[in-house]
């Protein structure tokens, strides 16, 4: 941008320096010189290419110096391009000025009809260009923010990322990487959401339709339960909480809608969305949440009671990976009939960190939140467990205190397991230690996975091992 400039002005101050030359020597004292227009454009044309130096020089250190390189700004094409035509302009009357004596109010009058004729022709452009200009100005959006369109001569509203503003257009990039140019006019004259302002977290929601003779409050922990543990994943927020609200009845079912929050910068809305179905996909799976009844049918009504019987706490124990991959049919009939139903209401404590282990529970109905305290008082929340995880295990199969606070988050349904069932599995079947130390230190390497810490399967599956087996001998000698 600043070398042609540069090289244009050196070759016509060389044409100036060479036609002034030439008049030198063609006048004859005492007449003076005539005007001279040829040496008159050379000035004129001298000006503007200075004026070209100076925007390329702001162009280069302001705009992508000190606003790009410094302060990761992205100042639009619109804006740099008017500061260029307002410095050329500048450049050019002031040739007319020095060379014509043609002062800025008579160009003005002389362009004056000039621009009514063209302001009628290129009435749209007009309009895009001065909405542009307030586009810029107002602030109401700029390149990188998340925005929506609402439009009436658009199918659906457009929802993108801004990625450019010129004169006459903002270009969106949408969601499927396709780049969308849309009239600066149509923005204007159109409600638009900017997503990006103020920089917090966003509201989303999804609807899910239950069959009308499951009572709400179980339907609501069920659900409440599984976004709170999916709004850990990567882009969506887990402040402010995610809520169920029950938004319509219908004679066949209840529409749940569940509001949850996302990072717009982090992630668009529509893979949010989906993190979400499919968490609630796989609980409605798993606890048989019956769909609402499409066409006339007479049925018996839905096992809708609670505590749960021997058949689903089977199901139940069958989703825990400790208890499926270990457990064979007889005995996972065995340990449902030692297992209790528990309902722990919301900000009740399954567990608390440092304590001696007394129970494990498996977690049928709602969310848990799970908690670690810092040897300086601070508690940091680290996951969430939902229907189907498991709770406490490690430190009942070990006998280790309580590595975390599990608190409820939701109404809480769960299945207590004590440490007095486990040991009536182990005296029967000796070759559980060996099954429940090996998943165990499976879940081990995933939280260490997680944490980036070095893992050695063995080592750990070997100390777990010999851990139980101490713990549990402890317990039988003391009985």
């Amino acid at each position: 941008m600043i070398l042609w400039p540069f090289i244009a002005a050196i070759a016509l101050l060389a044409a100036r320096i060479w036609r002034e030359s030439l008049i030198a020597a063609a006048q004859h004292p005492p007449h003076a010189a005539p005007p001279d227009l040829l040496l008159k454009a050379i000035n004129i044309a001298l000006i503007v290419a200075i004026a070209a130096i100076i925007d390329g020089l702001i162009r280069r250190y302001y705009w992508h110096g000190y606003l790009k390189r410094r302060r990761n700004l992205d100042t639009p094409s619109l804006i740099q391009d008017i500061v260029t035509v307002a410095l050329l302009l500048i450049g050019l009357s002031l040739g007319f000025w020095w060379q014509s004596d043609l002062t800025l109010t008579g160009i003005a009058a002389a362009s004056g009809a000039v621009a009514f004729v063209l302001g009628i022709a290129l009435q749209p452009v007009i309009q895009d260009l001065f909405s542009g200009l307030s586009i810029n100005f107002d602030g109401s959006y700029v390149i990188g923010d998340w925005i929506t369109v609402y439009s009436d001569q658009m199918p659906e509203p457009a929802y993108g990322r801004v990625s450019g503003i010129n004169w006459r257009t903002t270009f969106l990039t949408l969601e499927d990487g396709r780049r969308m140019m849309v009239p600066n006019r149509l923005i204007t004259s159109n409600p638009i959401a900017n997503h990006s302002r103020e920089p917090a977290a966003k509201q989303l929601s999804v609807e899910i339709e239950v069959e009308i003779r499951v009572p709400q409050h179980r339907v609501i922990d069920m659900l409440l339960g599984e976004t709170f543990k999916a709004v850990r994943k990567p882009g969506l927020v887990a402040r402010p909480e995610p809520e169920v609200l029950v938004t319509k009845i219908t004679a066949d079912a209840v529409v749940y809608e569940i509001r949850f929050y996302h990072d717009p910068a982090r992630i668009t809305p529509a893979p949010a969305k989906s993190e979400v179905l499919r968490a609630l996909h796989e609980v409605i799976q798993q606890t048989d949440l019956p769909s609402p009844v499409t066409q006339v049918e007479l049925t018996q009504p839905p096992n809708l009671e609670f505590p749960f019987g021997t058949e689903q706490i089977v199901q139940a124990l069958r989703r825990v990976p400790l208890f499926k991959d270990s457990l064979n049919d007889q005995q996972m009939q065995e340990l449902s009939i030692e297992c209790r139903a528990m309902t722990f209401p919301p900000g009740a404590v399954l567990m608390r960190q440092g304590e001696p282990a007394s129970a494990m529970f498996v977690i049928t109905e709602g969310a848990a939140d799970v908690s670690l305290t810092t040897n300086d008082g601070e508690v940091h929340d680290v996951a969430v467990s939902a229907s189907g995880d498991l709770a406490g295990e490690m430190s009942l199969m070990t006998g280790a205190p309580r590595s975390a606070t599990v608190t409820a988050l939701t109404r809480v349904k769960a299945l207590e397991i004590t440490k007095s069932d486990i040991k009536i599995l182990l005296d029967s079947a000796p070759e559980l230690y060996e099954r429940f130390s090996a998943i165990l230190a499976r879940r081990q390497r995933e939280l260490d996975e997680m944490a980036q810490r070095h893992f050695d399967q063995k080592t750990v599956e070997t100390d777990i091992l010999t851990r139980m087996k101490a713990f549990f001998s402890r317990q039988l000698g003391l009985g």
